[in-house]
């Protein structure tokens, strides 16, 4: 057991277990495959998370349940806020765990989908003002394997750019959208 009871088995949490600054998500299903959607929980009113414009809207069959401000802003994608029970769409909440012993890694992250980290997070604070810094100037450009919503919820933990295994064998990281070039030629990111 690493953190409120998740273990290498479960990653799953009850409501009353969340804390402010959480890297939540939840397992979803489209008509072709299941996929998990992260974001970072401030409270039972406002999940901030990162979402494609085209796939930002919520299924047809819960969208007529979802109250308008959370059905509008996820209509709109990029990132986006909306309550804890528009964001889990019915689904179970799981809670991605960080600084994880190397033994719990490997064995919670066996599939496609990483579950947990061994990198450090950082205070609840500063995770949700990169959080609302990020609601208010953009995370850049949605793209499904290079910058999604488990991109925007690890920068927002950590302060940096989630780096995958196949990343590592092909070639060096990508640059996140919203990062710039300053005068000096270093890169500015906004944090």
């Amino acid at each position: 057991m690493v953190d409120r009871g998740v273990t290498v088995l479960s990653s799953r949490i009850e409501r009353w277990q969340l804390r402010r600054g959480d890297h939540i998500y939840s397992w979803r299903k489209d008509a072709l495959y299941s996929y998990a959607h992260h974001g970072i929980y401030e409270n039972d009113e406002k999940v901030i998370h990162f979402t494609n414009t085209s796939a930002g809207a919520p299924s047809s069959s819960s969208s007529s349940t979802l109250p308008y401000h959370c059905a509008e802003a996820m209509r709109k994608g990029g990132v986006v806020i909306c309550c804890l029970d528009c964001f889990l769409e019915g689904n179970n909440l799981r809670l991605f765990v960080y600084s994880v012993p190397w033994l719990f890694f490997q064995m919670s992250n066996i599939g496609v989908q990483d579950t947990c980290s061994m990198d450090p997070e950082d205070t609840a604070e500063t995770v949700l003002r990169r959080a609302n810094d990020l609601f208010v100037h953009g995370f850049g450009s949605y793209d499904l394997v290079l910058q999604n919503c488990f991109d925007f919820a690890f920068y927002c933990k950590t302060g940096r750019q989630y780096v995958s295994t196949l990343e590592l064998v092909l070639g060096p990281p990508k640059r996140l959208d919203f990062e710039r070039e300053s005068p000096s030629g270093r890169v500015c990111t906004i944090m």
